[in-house]
């Protein structure tokens, strides 16, 4: 995970990501006090209380159910309450969710290590950690210390636009290959995240955030000012600057989405809000606020534009209706794992994602139902594919999806300095849908 969407925190064992599994929405109070019950958990365990530390971690699956984090820890406290058939019914189902954990080298789980379902899990494990590859290269950029986020593509033009955190610009791609600055640095650009074509418009939309990462040290203050930035394509001029105020709190605004009137619609990843640019209106203001939105990401309209989902890289995919603006936690299937997604999109009434937030890293299929209130089934389309380091946004073509597929966060530190040895050139990936 990168600085951007770091929600995980772990209590127990060895480093674990963020999962779950929601019938219904858990509020930010049922977030805060299961978090509570966590603490509690660790502390007992700790102090090697193992009977308190199952109580605890049961408490806080009651309030967060089927979280990963909690259910892992919590096949953890069975194992070490002598309750094998529970803990090994937990592990079971992590693995049949695609997830991978090193459960073998976990010696809270020694008294199952000669169990044959316990190996049984483990060899599923290891199975999540093969490859499903279909992607193949579309095309990189000789720039290895972007730290790319987002992508968006000019069918008129036949360019497509790739967003820089580290270097806070937009490159532009053409079909030849040839990479070039879209942006000037006199725009005023902060990290660049989620862009999106206005093909009849001729319009560029982007985020853009302050992070302190990425910030020369006489502009910290601007740490968590985001906004969104208007360009025309054709001439790359700047129209038009919407920015949030700092003043009430932290912000990130990251994907993007345009209505087919031209409305625009931003996530914020920092505060539990969607915004909106009306095409009438021309300003930038709340179009949508929950407490049940903890860190919200990708955005996506079913066809007739009636609904509008939003993923939550805690919580998973709500299903908003445009009329009413009712929001719905959508349910999943018991083998579906919808944490940790970035990018989402829809395609023939499915939805695509992006999720980098558990090990391993993928792009997935979610099947809706009819009424788009659940999720009958996944399909890991592709996961463990040696140019993955991140991945992150994507951009629907036709059938073709385009997508990063190495951000490289995670070697950019927290003061923004890069392992220069280890980058490499961004790599955007073509997936046949």
């Amino acid at each position: 995970m990168n600085f951007l969407r770091c929600k995980n925190f772990t209590f127990v064992t060895f480093f674990l990501l963020i999962f779950a599994v929601c019938l219904s929405a858990q509020t930010a109070a049922e977030m805060s006090e299961s978090v509570k019950f966590e603490r509690q958990a660790n502390a007992d365990y700790q102090a090697k209380d193992y009977a308190k530390f199952l109580e605890n971690l049961k408490r806080a699956n009651d309030l967060r159910p089927n979280h990963a984090r909690i259910l892992y820890n919590l096949a953890d406290a069975y194992a070490l309450n002598g309750k094998t058939d529970e803990a090994l019914a937990i592990l079971e189902r992590l693995a049949a969710m695609d997830l991978f954990f090193a459960v073998e080298k976990d010696d809270d789980f020694k008294s199952l290590f000669d169990n044959l379902r316990f190996k049984t899990i483990q060899n599923e494990f290891a199975l999540n950690q093969k490859a499903v590859n279909r992607s193949t290269k579309a095309f990189s950029i000789p720039q290895k210390d972007l730290i790319t986020e987002g992508i968006a593509y000019d069918a008129a033009s036949k360019r497509f636009f790739v967003s820089s955190v580290h270097k806070r610009k937009i490159v532009a791609v053409d079909a030849n290959g040839k990479v070039s600055d879209f942006s000037l640095e006199s725009d005023g650009l902060w990290s660049v995240s989620g862009m999106r074509v206005d093909e009849k418009r001729k319009i560029l939309w982007v985020t853009t955030t302050a992070f302190a990462q990425t910030l020369p040290d006489s502009q910290k203050s601007d740490d968590g000012c985001s906004g969104v930035f208007k360009y025309d394509l054709q001439s790359g001029k700047l129209l038009k600057k919407y920015l949030l105020p700092n003043a009430d709190g932290k912000h990130a605004l990251g994907d993007l989405l345009i209505a087919k009137n031209g409305d625009v619609y931003a996530s914020d990843s920092r505060s539990p809000n969607i915004y909106r640019i009306e095409s009438k209106k021309n300003e930038l203001e709340v179009f949508l606020t929950s407490d049940n939105f903890a860190s919200l990401q990708g955005l996506a309209f079913s066809a007739d534009e009636k609904i509008l989902f939003a993923a939550d890289y805690s919580k998973g995919i709500f299903r908003i209706s445009m009329a009413d603006k009712k929001i719905l936690q959508i349910a999943m299937d018991a083998n579906t794992n919808p944490i940790g997604i970035d990018g989402m999109y829809f395609h023939q009434g499915n939805l695509i994602a992006i999720q980098n937030g558990f090990s391993p890293h993928r792009v997935a299929r979610f099947f809706l139902s009819k009424d788009s209130s659940a999720v009958t089934k996944s399909e890991t389309l592709e996961a463990n594919h040696a140019d993955f380091n991140e991945p992150t946004l994507g951009v629907l073509i036709g059938s073709d999806f385009y997508y990063i597929a190495n951000s490289q966060y995670e070697l950019m530190d927290k003061d923004g300095k890069l392992a220069e040895d280890k980058l490499k050139e961004p790599v955007i990936l073509r997936l046949k849908l």
